[in-house]
């Protein structure tokens, strides 16, 4: 019996050690101490006002332990209706912050559709604007090239007629000599009113001799026109390049010259031309009176932006009034 009551005895100190409040803990010990002292008693000598003594120990250690229970069992109640309320409260928190959130996503989201629905419309707005003008570019260009056909090939050729139809009718050998050499003079005239007009379509020396010779030979055309100082720095080899690159280069080229004659008054131009691994890059720069580029954006600068990003490269123009204009066209290899 004593060595049941004492395996009784370690398994409740253990339990009480491990789960129990400290208070209880001690009561435990006590109620154990009691037990002891009355089995060693009773082992001894037992009478009955001992016996009523250790029954009265008894039943207020089981009543101070039962008080003691009854303490925690609150203590437990209480805090697990706090930490019911401290849940509740981290919920609703959370619930309000993510209402909060997506709330802020859905408005963010209809703030990014509203602009780039924006965006859209302005951007149709610019192509059509942008195919209006090319139109108009290419009519004007249509306008220009028959202009030029009629009155300089054409009347070269109508010229040509007349002396053709004078010199039939001509019986001194001086004077169909002299028909002749007058007819001569308008066909040299008329070939090269038809070379300027092709070149100004399409360069053949750029099939023939490659980018920088016929870059050179527009900064001369250039100069010869409208007296510009118009200097080309390249070497051959940057100019071995694709088809669609050499087009490119020389049409910008091209454009940038024409609005350094029309536009911005300039008395030198500089043509750079770099090449490196995969990339090429050009440069236009002139000494001109210079523009705001956030205010003026032309056809001609379109024209170019245009052509240089269908090839997935980036167009540049830096310029400021009274301080000339510099075109950068980076392309890639």
């Amino acid at each position: 019996m004593r060595e049941e009551l004492q395996k009784l005895e370690r398994s409740t100190k253990s339990a009480a050690a491990e789960y129990a409040d400290a208070s209880l803990r001690g009561e435990v010990s006590a109620y154990w101490s009691l037990l002891d002292l009355m089995a060693d008693m009773a082992g001894r000598r037992r009478t009955p006002g001992l016996d009523a003594y250790f029954r009265r120990q008894l039943q207020q250690r089981r009543e101070t332990m039962l008080q003691i229970a009854d303490t925690i069992g609150e203590a437990l109640e209480r805090e697990s209706q706090r930490s019911e309320a401290e849940s509740s409260l981290i919920y609703d928190r959370f619930r309000l912050v993510l209402i909060v959130e997506m709330a802020g996503v859905i408005l963010l989201a209809l703030a990014v559709a509203v602009g780039t629905r924006r965006r859209l419309l302005r951007l149709e707005g610019d192509a059509r604007s942008l195919s209006v003008q090319l139109l108009g570019a290419q009519e004007q260009e249509r306008r220009a090239i028959a202009r030029e056909l009629h009155d300089e090939i054409g009347q070269s050729l109508s010229s040509l007629l007349l002396d053709v139809g004078s010199a039939t009718r001509e019986e001194s050998l001086v004077e169909v000599r002299s028909r002749l050499a007058s007819m001569a003079s308008v066909a040299e005239r008329t070939v090269d009113a038809v070379r300027r007009i092709a070149l100004s379509l399409r360069p053949s020396m750029l099939d023939d001799l490659g980018l920088v010779p016929a870059l050179e030979w527009q900064a001369r055309e250039v100069g010869r026109r409208s007296g510009l100082d118009v200097q080309v720095l390249a070497d051959d080899s940057a100019g071995e390049l694709p088809e669609t690159h050499l087009t490119c280069i020389y049409r910008v080229v091209q454009e940038a010259l024409q609005n350094c004659v029309r536009h911005a008054a300039a008395r030198r131009v500089r043509i750079a031309l770099d090449r490196v691994a995969k990339a090429v890059t050009l440069h236009v720069e002139d000494d001109g009176r210079g523009f705001l580029t956030g205010r003026t954006r032309g056809l001609g600068l379109l024209g170019m932006e245009e052509r240089v990003s269908q090839l997935g490269g980036r167009f540049r123009v830096q310029s400021e009034p009274g301080r000339g204009t510099t075109v950068i066209a980076e392309l890639p290899l």
